[in-house]
């Protein structure tokens, strides 16, 4: 049962591949949070919806907001990654956590379906721009990497700061990411979003 807008945020505490406790109830409490769960390293759209969000990092710290990103790769694969030692781990406000297990996916009930993770699935949803944007800014990949699965859906939520859930996007696709105006929007004015 997916979780919905106007639900507490199910608690946990973990590490980011930086080995920083993270937890939610503990750490970030009176935080705005985005905690999205993507796929892995080797997904071009994961990437670039990652890249696009580093790009409003700091305006999204000025609004008191921090960015939770959770990934089935293992943490060897972000470290290896000149895209995430170069780029997102000098961010302050952005947090990366490594779960090949799918704990959190599981808490946060994110799913896998092959049915939506096809490329007619992508084409059919218009994806294909994004990929070739993906694709024209250096993220290629087949998301195809050992230990993860190729037919992980990603799902995101704006948390506000008493932790209860303002909206929750779970994706119609492998590359359907919530728009990060909506992000934009929840950490200047804490909007209560609905689809």
């Amino acid at each position: 049962m997916r979780l919905y807008t106007g639900q507490t945020a199910p608690h946990f505490s973990t590490k980011d591949i930086t080995d920083k406790l993270i937890s939610i109830d503990g750490h970030f409490k009176g935080e705005k949070i985005f905690l999205a769960f993507l796929r892995n390293t080797k997904c071009p759209l994961c990437s670039w919806h990652l890249y696009r969000l580093s790009l409003i990092m700091d305006k999204l710290r000025e609004q008191n907001l921090r960015a939770i990103v959770v990934y089935e790769s293992r943490k060897q694969m972000f470290l290896k990654s000149t895209f995430f030692k170069d780029n997102l781990l000098k961010q302050p406000n952005l947090h990366i956590i490594s779960d090949p297990d799918r704990k959190l996916y599981d808490i946060y009930k994110a799913e896998i379906s092959p049915e939506k993770s096809t490329l007619e699935a992508l084409k059919a949803a218009g994806r294909m721009q994004d990929i070739a944007n993906a694709e024209k800014n250096g993220f290629t990949g087949d998301a195809l990497e050992p230990g993860t699965h190729p037919d992980a859906i990603p799902a995101d939520f704006l948390i506000d700061e008493d932790l209860v859930i303002r909206h929750a996007h779970y994706g119609n696709d492998s590359g359907d990411h919530i728009a990060l105006e909506l992000v934009e929007s929840f950490a200047q004015n804490n909007t209560v979003i609905t689809k």
